[in-house]
């Protein structure tokens, strides 16, 4: 359990902080749209946090990453959060309504940013399980 609660802080936090970023400063959303988006986040976060952490960790040993040097970590914390996320995002969007069009230059988009904040989500990742007492060398 506190495995869960590890994985889903560290979600929540990570992607709070991501998404206000993103939202506000880049996307141009305002301070209420901010707030609403990130609420709607939280259910998804708590229903995919653990199953990404659990991804995660069989990507790191199937590489055997945790003795490989930092960019054989990066490279692996990267390629996890980008392939668990992408068909997430993809289903999300096509719930909503947007059209293939619109999937695809938003997933264009959003596979710069889970690039670019993979292996940072990793390493608080794995600052988020040492707090709760629950860290895997990874």
């Amino acid at each position: 359990m506190r495995q869960f609660f590890a994985d889903t802080f560290a979600l929540i936090v990570f992607s709070t902080v991501a998404g206000i970023t993103v939202e506000f400063f880049i996307v141009g959303l305002t301070p209420s749209q901010v707030f609403q988006a990130r609420l709607a986040a939280i259910p998804v976060i708590v229903v995919t946090a653990r199953p990404y952490g659990i991804y995660r960790d069989w990507l790191f040993a199937l590489f055997d990453a945790p003795t490989g040097n930092r960019a054989k970590k990066t490279a692996v914390d990267i390629s996890a959060f980008v392939t668990f996320q992408v068909p997430i995002y993809c289903a999300i969007l096509a719930l909503a309504g947007a059209t293939i069009m619109q999937i695809v230059t938003a997933v264009g988009s959003a596979i710069i940013v889970l690039t670019a904040s993979g292996r940072p989500y990793g390493l608080f990742l794995e600052w988020s399980r040492k707090l709760f007492g629950v860290y895997k060398n990874a």
